[in-house]
Parts: structure tokens; C-alpha cells; sequence
């Protein structure tokens, strides 16, 4: 952990943009983590919460298969941040943008995905 707190610290004085990156990135996922939590209905037993391909696109489902995409923009945010970082540190700064490059591909994919589901509710 003592060497992950150095790699940023290294990053955040030699690779600004890298940083910047990091920084887009985990945004991104901290908005996906945000925006099921904000658009829960709870108290209805079913809301439109995932794709299909029957009838309109969308299907209704429990509440609670939201919470699947906060997940997944925990794991993404933290998760691909940390690995950019390592990747920074042992394979050089162009693969860890690659990296956080398509991290941040997944998660705007995700985000629209998700207002989209959400929109039909």
C-alpha cells in the first residue's frame, strides 16, 4: 500500500496528465456509482431497470438490479485507477493510458446504457 501512495505521488509530479486521467476516470465511475442510487424507487415492486430485446427494449425487474452498475463502477473506479498506477510504474505511461482509455470507453458506454434505462422508467 506504502508503494501504490508513492506511485501517485510520483504520477501526480511527473505525468500531470496521466493524473488528470486518473482523476477523469474515477469521476466517471463516481457518476455511474451515483446515478442508481439517486434513481432507486424502492417502494415499487418492479421499475424499469435493465435491457431487453422483447417488446419496447426494456424490462421491469426488482429494484435492486441497479445496484449492479454501482458495483461495477466501484470495481472500475477504484480498481482500474490502481491499475493504471501500477501499470504506470512497471510497463511505462502509454499502456496505463491505453488502460484508463478504454476503462473510460466502458464507463461512458455504461452511463449512457443506464439514462437510458432510466429515462424509460
Amino acid at each position: 500500500m506504502k508503494e501504490l501512495a508513492e506511485d501517485f505521488k510520483a504520477i501526480a509530479k511527473k505525468d500531470r496528465s496521466l493524473f488528470i486521467w486518473m482523476a477523469v476516470n474515477f469521476l466517471l465511475s463516481l457518476w455511474l456509482f451515483l446515478i442508481p442510487l439517486f434513481n432507486l424507487n424502492s417502494g415499487r415492486a418492479k421499475i424499469w431497470a435493465r435491457y431487453s430485446d422483447i417488446d419496447n427494449g426494456y424490462a421491469q425487474s426488482d429494484w435492486w438490479y441497479l445496484l449492479g452498475f454501482s458495483l461495477i463502477a466501484i470495481a472500475m473506479g477504484i480498481g482500474h485507477t490502481l491499475l493504471a498506477a501500477r501499470l504506470w510504474t512497471k510497463r511505462g505511461k502509454d499502456l496505463a493510458r491505453l488502460f484508463l482509455f478504454i476503462s473510460m470507453i466502458i464507463l461512458v458506454v455504461g452511463i449512457r446504457f443506464l439514462l437510458n434505462i432510466i429515462g424509460e422508467g
